[in-house]
């Protein structure tokens, strides 16, 4: 089970928000330092020797602030596995939470013990930004975790962790570390073998549509449609919300259209995404392909269309306040009868689509 800690993503707050946050801060303290969540035994030791205070308001409130970018961004909790990899890192580098920091855990070398994966900035001191990140590994052994050999060099690409699952580190190659809202270049998987990390899967925008495409069509197929509501939303929740509405009954959870509800929808999906699974997507350019089926004949006679954009016009979206990076979009089309399809439309946010839109639409092109 995999355990991630810190501004998880590439979610932000709108700018002004951010500085008025900043300008709030500023009154009292010489500077505004960013720092990620569950970073430091500090955070903890502070919290405890402080003086009682009055609520904090929104704009200080840590609680709501806590990391300053993302929606996924929670208050430090106590983590003994967290804290003993951040106190083995202060020895190391006793300035690496100067920039955001971002910690995963799970067992990576297959041992039945959690592991710790830590991503953090690299850059000068007063930068208001990072211009580079480090990847640290710390295995766990008997005696407790042990600091591993620098591994950022197996990234090309500016490295962004996700998780650790299935004996394996789940990372983003976003295309640059400096920019506030990087486009993600690859999707990563790595092993840890021989004493380093070694990179076993890679995927890039095109490639993880059709997979996310591929493993929603078996979820339909293995009557566990229900587990894709998450996808059936305009972009990820915050993790407290995540959460919670994983906690609901299921087909209950907020914000997801009803999309697989009708039996025949879910079948004409599976059906849909599993013929164009089998054809060579046709390249438009070079950021859309397309791949098109037609039955000539039949009670679903009609063209069956995928089509993928790497590089769409809008490349962020707004969703309850936050904006997300859009590293490709989407469409799915399939006959629906009577002269009538039906559409849906994909956002990959994150490296997971969320549906942007799903609709009829009559075979000319028009919307019902």
């Amino acid at each position: 089970m995999s355990a991630a800690r810190g501004a998880a993503g590439r979610a932000l707050r709108p700018a002004a928000v951010c500085l008025a946050l900043c300008a709030a801060l500023l009154l009292v303290s010489a500077g505004c330092k960013k720092h990620g969540a569950q970073t430091t035994t500090q955070a903890a030791e502070a919290s405890a020797t402080a003086a009682p205070a009055a609520a904090a308001g929104p704009a200080v409130d840590p609680a709501l602030n806590w990391g300053g970018t993302t929606p996924h961004d929670r208050p430090p909790q106590r983590d003994p596995l967290i804290e003993q990899a951040d106190a083995i890192l202060r020895k190391a580098d006793p300035g690496f939470d100067r920039f955001e920091v971002q910690y995963v855990t799970g067992d990576l070398d297959r041992d039945g013990r959690d592991d710790v994966a830590v991503e953090y900035g690299i850059g000068e001191d007063g930068a208001m930004r990072h211009v580079a990140k480090s990847i640290r590994v710390l295995l766990a052994r008997a005696g407790g975790l042990e600091l591993q050999p620098d591994q950022t060099e197996k990234f090309a690409d500016c490295p962004a962790l996700r998780e650790i699952r299935d004996g394996r580190l789940w990372a983003d190659g976003l295309e640059a570390c400096m920019l506030p809202f990087p486009r993600t270049l690859a999707y990563y998987q790595f092993e840890w073998r021989n004493g380093a990390l070694a990179r076993v899967a890679e995927e890039t925008a095109q490639e993880r549509v059709l997979s996310r495409l591929q493993a929603m069509r078996a979820a339909v197929l293995a009557g566990k449609w229900t587990t894709l509501d998450r996808n059936l939303r305009a972009g990820p929740l915050p993790a407290a919300t995540d959460a919670a509405a994983d906690q609901k009954p299921p087909g209950k959870t907020a914000a997801a259209e009803p999309v697989f509800a009708d039996a025949q929808r879910r079948r004409a999906f599976a059906d849909a995404v599993g013929l164009l699974g089998h054809l060579q997507l046709q390249r438009l350019n070079d950021h859309e392909a397309l791949a098109s089926l037609v039955k000539p004949s039949g009670p679903q006679a009609g063209e069956r269309r995928l089509h993928i954009d790497t590089a769409p016009e809008d490349g962020a979206v707004e969703v309850d306040g936050y904006t997300y990076v859009v590293d490709a979009r989407a469409s799915l089309e399939w006959p629906d009868g009577d002269g009538v399809g039906y559409h849906l439309r994909w956002r990959l946010i994150e490296g997971d689509l969320y549906l942007e839109e799903a609709g009829e639409h009559d075979l000319d092109g028009l919307e019902r």
